[in-house]
């Protein structure tokens, strides 16, 4: 009897270094299945990439780097709305992305009478 090994076609998330990666065959599925979220999402993707490289840390809460916002195809409104955050830290600036979600929920469910 032939057994055979499956082929294992893992996504590599290949971002790092910002915004190329290494290269890794497969790395392009990470940027496929991020495209492919809702944009809050997307601002999730960010913000955790954010947490793993000073590099995109500093572009996003340091420069507000419009090149980094666009990569991740946010809208207009969201990176007008994340360029006027008054934050200099990551942590305030998920912080303040977090409260933002959060009332947006809360006006979005209206309390029951």
């Amino acid at each position: 009897m032939k057994h055979t090994t499956p082929r294992n076609n893992s996504v590599v998330m290949d971002v790092l270094p910002w915004p190329n990666g290494y290269g890794f065959n497969g790395g392009d599925g990470w940027w496929a299945h991020t495209l492919s979220q809702s944009e809050r999402e997307r601002l999730d993707d960010l913000l955790g990439l954010a947490l793993l490289d000073k590099n995109v840390c500093d572009q996003l809460v340091g420069q507000r780097d419009p090149s980094l916002l666009q990569a991740f195809n946010l809208s207009a409104e969201t990176q007008h709305w994340l360029t006027g955050i008054k934050a200099s830290t990551l942590k305030e600036f998920a912080q303040a992305v977090l409260a933002q979600a959060n009332s947006y929920r809360n006006e979005a469910t209206p309390e029951a009478a």
